[in-house]
């Protein structure tokens, strides 16, 4: 409902104010006028939070008229993710409010306050991806935002929604002892940071987490340690309970907030003194440079068999002092902030297996993130295991960093990508593997000279086979998608088979092909009703055919993957491993409704067929316009062949730049034949998803 001032209520100062006025005019009867004592400001304040703060992020507060009724002119949320808004007198609820996140990376947060504070008063508006989905099932849209946007919110429905909620999370609310009354929107927070652990309330926030159900598009909630969605509660339907979470989730919660704290101390020391000593002559094979000393404040990151934690870290192949290397020897990461790891998956202990095996102990993935120096994000994804009696009083936890213990530099992750044809006479019946389209998908980065590319015989990572739900043969027993390489000049293995065959033919051309991605869907255009139909696949081997099997409704977060590494001419696997999918797979419909930067002056040039830039670049200058909502770019590539099969090697840029010079590769020149040149811009993702824009003349 619409609140509004009552008339009587106007009346009355009317009244008041021409009293006074008159009281003064006539001199006040000889005793002087009465000093008039102003109402108390009221105030609304609360917290933006995800589990870890929202810091420095923009809070904009409007009320039914879409104006401001707050007397800063500018509103931010601090360190702690916490803002105050000093209403102006006279203004009434309800009272929305947005915080979009700086770095772009969470959808704008949105919450509302429905009472009017009394003078003086002070009134608590959290803002959380709870209330946001709370407000979400009010909108005829499943839109938050539209709320806001309409200006009217139904008090007694928001509030019949927030109990039924609320009884769905009972048994979470019970098992972390989260205080009585508990409401999401009103209960106040003490957001946990790298300089402090959160209370209860917080906790509530890194156990629970507000998902979309891939099956049936709605919101709907989850835990760490059990990602099975239950419906989220409307107004009119009261929805499933929760599951209790396992017993290990709240100490995890507290330890994620130790290793803030862990991480920040040890980057607030400048390189020369974090870092003691690195060996930069280890081969890619051996995972390459290594940071094999550092300061004491630095020791405790990881668990090694120095410490008590007994043991070695190992992720990807690589060593803690190699998959750390980058920050470590980093100037710009001198005085970075990092805020509590993002609780990604929980794995509960599992007992009945052997103790030598890593599920026997509680695992969570944990993704760290951090601002660097400038104020630009950056992140590192690895797993903790919980090792019982390794706790001290210099380190009150049990959980430790231990990597996921697999010996190869093998990542699994979705894919979007957004193709913009630049050439207009390109439609999809004219050439339609190079129309505009978004696009999404798998990938699989397979690193075919890293760490476990050479087994313990000598003998070379040949094949890799890739099976489980939604790929060809959903899982069954020899097959999948099967990549390999043939020459040692790819960055990533090549798709070789969809049939879970050892053999097949390769993707390319053999040589300078990298086919690391397997397509599932594409848009018939980017924008109007193209954007929202899909169009038939490519029919290039790298995407989804009829005949495949692929179900890119499978394609979930949690869904488990095995991968099986072949050596030399073995027909038998010498490796067997799972990995986690970390994001749900993005349709393809859902592009326009992504964050997207835009080409700056340079890379339009770039892309002139008509240009100063159409001949041979050994050194082509890009750029690019950064979106507020949109992520960071964090490498660049371009076509390098006339036959538009490969792109060159990444020139990645520094976190925060807004061009690049690609002095790494040869860019072919505009010609009769070669009348083609396309840029990839790879966006700076926080989640393990990938996210890419290519541009393109043709």
């Amino acid at each position: 409902m619409k609140l509004k001032f009552r008339g009587t209520v106007r009346g009355h100062l009317f009244v008041t104010s021409a009293l006074l006025a008159a009281l003064v005019a006539c001199g006040g009867g000889g005793g002087g006028t009465v000093p008039i004592t102003p109402p108390a400001s009221s105030t609304l304040s609360g917290v933006a939070a995800t589990g870890a703060a929202l810091a420095n992020a923009s809070v904009s507060i409007t009320d039914s008229s879409s104006a401001s009724p707050c007397e800063e002119a500018t509103i931010t949320t601090s360190a702690l993710g916490s803002y105050t808004c000093t209403l102006k007198v006279g203004k009434v609820a309800p009272f929305f409010v947005v915080v979009t996140d700086p770095t772009g990376d969470t959808p704008p947060l949105v919450s509302v306050q429905t009472t009017t504070p009394a003078p003086g008063a002070a009134l608590t508006v959290n803002v959380t991806p709870l209330t946001t989905a709370i407000m979400a099932q009010l909108a005829s849209d499943g839109n938050a935002l539209t709320l806001v946007t309409n200006r009217t919110v139904d008090a007694a429905a928001l509030q019949k929604v927030i109990d039924n909620v609320v009884t769905q999370l009972a048994n979470v609310l019970a098992s972390i002892g989260a205080p009585p009354g508990y409401n999401p929107f009103t209960t106040s927070i003490t957001a946990a940071t790298a300089s402090g652990t959160g209370n209860t309330a917080d906790q509530v926030l890194d156990v629970v987490k507000v998902i979309t159900d891939p099956t049936t598009g709605k919101l709907a909630l989850s835990t760490v340690s059990d990602p099975t969605p239950i419906a989220l509660a409307t107004a009119t339907t009261a929805g499933s309970a929760v599951a209790t979470p396992s017993a290990g989730v709240s100490a995890l919660s507290q330890a994620a907030q130790i290793a803030a704290q862990a991480f920040t101390q040890c980057f607030a020391l400048p390189v020369s003194q974090r870092v003691l000593t690195k060996d930069t002559t280890l081969t890619q094979a051996q995972g390459g440079p290594e940071v094999n000393d550092v300061a004491a404040a630095c020791q405790n990151l990881t668990a090694s068999t120095a410490n008590s934690a007994g043991v070695r870290f190992v992720s990807n192949g690589f060593s803690a002092g190699q998959f750390f290397y980058g920050i470590l020897t980093d100037d710009n990461m001198t005085g970075a902030k990092f805020s509590v790891p993002e609780i990604m998956a929980f794995y509960p202990a599992n007992t009945a297996l052997p103790s030598t095996d890593p599920g026997y102990f509680d695992q969570a993935i944990l993704n760290i993130r951090y601002v660097d120096a400038n104020s630009n994000p950056g992140n590192l994804i690895t797993i903790a295991r919980n090792i019982p009696a390794t706790s001290s009083a210099t380190r009150p936890t049990t959980w430790w960093l231990v990597g996921n213990q697999q010996p190869a530099d093998i990542t699994l992750k979705t894919i979007f990508r957004r193709i913009e044809q630049l050439n207009s006479a390109v439609t999809i019946g004219t050439a339609p593997n190079r129309i505009s389209t978004f696009q999404t998908g798998m990938q699989f980065l397979i690193n075919p000279r890293g760490p476990g590319s050479i087994n313990g015989s000598g003998q070379v990572l040949s094949r890799v086979r890739v099976s489980g739900p939604g790929l060809p043969g959903n899982g069954a027993a020899s097959t999948g998608l099967v990549f390999g390489t043939s020459t040692g000049v790819q960055s990533s293995m090549d798709l070789y088979s969809k049939t879970g065959s050892l053999t097949g033919s390769q993707c390319g051309n053999g040589s300078t092909s990298n086919c690391p991605n397997f397509w599932l869907s594409r848009t018939a255009g980017l924008s109007g009703s193209s954007a929202t139909t899909l169009a038939t696949n490519s029919s290039a081997f790298t995407w989804a055919q009829p005949a495949d099997g692929a179900d890119p409704a499978l394609f979930v977060k949690g869904a488990k993957y095995k991968f099986e590494l072949f050596y030399g001419t073995n027909t038998s696997p010498t490796y067997t491993y799972r990995k986690t999918l970390l994001t749900d797979l993005v349709p393809a419909i859902q592009g326009g409704n992504l964050p997207w930067n835009s080409l700056g002056p340079k890379s339009v040039a770039a892309l002139d067929p008509n240009g100063s830039l159409t001949g041979v670049q050994t050194a082509l200058p890009v750029d690019w316009l950064q979106n507020v909502s949109a992520q960071q770019i964090g490498g660049v590539n371009a076509v390098i062949d006339s036959t538009f099969l490969s792109f060159g090697p990444t020139k990645f840029v520094p976190r925060g730049a807004l061009s690049a010079i690609l002095d790494n590769t040869t860019v072919p020149a505009f010609g009769p034949t070669t009348a083609n040149r396309t840029l990839l811009f790879n966006y700076r993702m926080l989640d393990n998803s990938n996210k890419s824009a290519a541009y393109q003349y043709n």
